[in-house]
């Protein structure tokens, strides 16, 4: 049987005095209501009344006769106190005492706390420990505690332990979103930050991002902190979170080609990085003088973007034959450039070439098939900025397990910023603001000058 809503009214009393010969701001006026912290003191008085109201309901009315035979008998009465984004409050709450309690049941309780849920014993309930973590999410745990907008902030200790909570929390919930969801193509990638653990001197980031089929749309598959491409792979095929045949978009990082792809899935290299790697592995060979090393470099960049710029302009209109064409324009002049690197003793830069070439032209070979294939990976690379900017500042040194919270809640955030609030509305029961209907009015008495 449903129960009747409980009503709750309260009366403030509100004394203004202003001196009429100076003339105040609107902004003076609203720092000085906001100071009497009038919302604190609103929701002290609301919890205390229906501290009130509960004790009522089972003991009866204070001093009442034949209050001494009821089950339910007034105890003790002491102060809880608590911080939210209203303010600080000091609740005065009385207990109650079941007398017919057995051993195993709790013969002592607050009545209020059946309607009121305070966040266990923690002082910062779930409201200003949601906002410092999302402070956190871009400031140091430090910046974080002193950003309160007006409201006081948990201590950098006491936020770095809600961040690995939260952050706990929200990559089970990553998990189980993406869990059959079969997508067709991934974009992943990794960095390197400072560690503070004794047996390492920097932790491996790993970052694997989905893409929806259109190109227009992405989510955070995986964010790993020193785990083995391999077994990030794994763990995604495992939960059927990415199709036997989706295309994998990424730089040339060998371990994670490998962990990858397989004999069903095709890898495209990212275009961008081309020129950075050969330019590398021309300089290690050493045995092309710069403007030689400059002029190889520019004729592959520009052969590739030639074959994407021709790409971009046919697949529209369907023109395969002019795609095609194009593809093997490309192949045979860098084979040849290849051949060229291999005569004058540059083997690593032409091995580069060689191994590197079939999956250079894989978003052109898809495109005779009619499918839109990336041609760079600049989506995690974008990410692995957000991570930078948070995490990879000189000063900064991580334990694996914060750095995975902060990497959790901060690229969630930024990738996927729905999930991000759907969590935090999880996380402090909004669902509940539709039972709860609150109406203020304001008569004002006027006054005297």
């Amino acid at each position: 049987m449903r129960e009747s809503p409980i009503e709750i009214t309260l009366t403030v009393q509100l004394v203004l005095t202003i001196d009429p010969s100076e003339q105040y701001p609107l902004a003076a006026i609203s720092e000085v209501l906001v100071e009497q912290n009038i919302t604190s003191l609103l929701v002290e008085s609301l919890v205390e009344c229906l501290n009130d109201l509960f004790v009522t309901n089972f003991c009866g009315e204070k001093h009442a006769h034949g209050n001494g035979n009821k089950r339910f008998q007034r105890s003790a009465t002491r102060t809880r106190s608590a911080e939210t984004t209203a303010g600080e409050h000091t609740f005065t709450l009385d207990y109650v005492e079941d007398t017919a309690a057995s051993d195993d049941e709790q013969s002592h309780f607050r009545p209020v706390e059946k309607l009121i849920q305070f966040d266990g014993k923690r002082h910062y309930q779930e409201d200003i420990s949601a906002k410092a973590v999302d402070h956190a999410t871009t400031l140091s745990y430090r910046d974080a505690a002193s950003a309160g907008d007006g409201s006081r902030m948990p201590s950098p200790d006491t936020i770095q332990r809600r961040v690995k909570e939260y952050g706990r929390k929200l990559s089970a919930v990553v998990s189980d979103r993406i869990s059959g969801t079969e997508t067709d193509t991934v974009i992943p990638d990794g960095t390197k930050c400072h560690s503070q653990d004794d047996n390492r001197s920097q932790h491996e980031v790993q970052i694997t991002l989905a893409e929806d089929s259109d190109g227009e749309s992405r989510s955070v598959l995986d964010v790993s902190v020193n785990a083995d491409w391999t077994d990030v792979a794994a763990d995604l095929d495992e939960q059927n979170a990415i199709t036997d045949d989706c295309r994998v978009v990424s730089d040339g990082e060998r371990c994670l080609v490998t962990a990858f792809t397989e004999e069903t899935r095709e890898h495209q290299r990212d275009l961008v990085h081309v020129p950075r790697s050969l330019r590398h592995r021309l300089s290690v060979d050493g045995v092309l003088d710069l403007e030689t090393r400059k002029e190889i470099i520019s004729e592959v960049s520009g052969e590739l973007y030639h074959l994407k710029n021709s790409v971009e302009k046919h697949r529209p209109a369907e023109e395969y034959s002019a795609i095609r064409d194009r593809i093997a324009r490309t192949r045979e002049r860098i084979e040849k450039t290849t051949w060229q690197l291999e005569q004058f003793g540059s083997e690593k830069a032409a091995a580069y070439l060689r191994r590197g070439l079939p999956s250079m032209l894989t978003f052109a070979k898809k495109a005779l098939d009619g499918v839109e294939v990336r041609w760079t990976s600049n989506p995690v690379e974008r990410a692995m900025g957000e991570v930078a900017k948070r995490c990879k500042r000189d000063w900064m040194q991580w334990s694996q397990i914060g750095l995975n919270a902060v990497l959790q809640l901060r690229l969630i955030k930024y990738q996927d910023p729905d999930l991000y609030s759907q969590f935090f509305d999880k996380v402090l029961c909004r669902s509940t603001h539709e039972q709860i209907h609150c109406t203020v009015s304001v008569d004002a008495t006027g006054g005297e000058v």
